[in-house]
């Protein structure tokens, strides 16, 4: 057998990179690496003498929150302004420490202006991802002690398997007259 020329070792090796890189670009170009939906919440306490205080807060979504995104975004025709299927009420409970499996929250509150309701809906882009904002202010009729909120796709009270996403913040009483601000943030980055 003839050994190769050098003009030839060459001309395989830059074969053999070109496709090695060719491979790389195709791959990067036509493959979504990780896709997600990202939840983020922010608490915000008003008191009547005007001071506010930002909340710690953690959150996720839950496993019907996930196939809740699934089901709808696979569905033909359905649209985030069709209000069977908007996730846009926020809920609060006194009871913290959220579980993905969690379809309600534990022991909703339905008093002293914490009820379950609708927020503004605000459409966006962040960091080039899609994003919307649900936002909503509460104002204490009663004294009322919270910890988590919801994000629910059902604006009816206390209702069950329509729970999208939770999140817990310092335990915190309310006085009648403080208001609450509850802004979730969804972002999809799917690219």
């Amino acid at each position: 057998m003839k050994k190769p020329t050098i003009k030839q070792t060459v001309a395989v090796m830059l074969i053999a990179t070109l496709a090695f890189s060719l491979g790389l670009v195709i791959s990067n170009v036509s493959v979504h690496f990780n896709p997600q939906v990202n939840v983020y919440m922010e608490i915000t306490k008003g008191e009547a003498s005007g001071a506010t205080a930002t909340l710690a807060s953690g959150n996720l979504i839950t496993d019907i929150g996930e196939n809740y995104i699934r089901d709808n975004v696979a569905s033909d025709g359905v649209t985030f302004t069709n209000e069977t299927v908007a996730v846009w009420s926020i809920s609060l409970s006194n009871v913290g420490s959220p579980s993905a499996s969690w379809t309600e929250l534990d022991t909703e509150v339905a008093a002293n202006g914490f009820e379950r309701a609708t927020g503004t809906v605000a459409g966006w882009v962040n960091g080039g991802d899609c994003a919307f904002n649900v936002t909503k202010t509460f104002t204490a009729s009663g004294t009322q002690q919270l910890q988590t909120a919801g994000l629910q796709w059902d604006d009816t009270g206390e209702s069950d398997n329509n729970l999208f996403a939770a999140a817990t913040f310092t335990q915190t009483t309310f006085a009648t007259s403080d208001t609450l601000t509850v802004t979730w943030v969804i972002t999809f980055n799917a690219n």
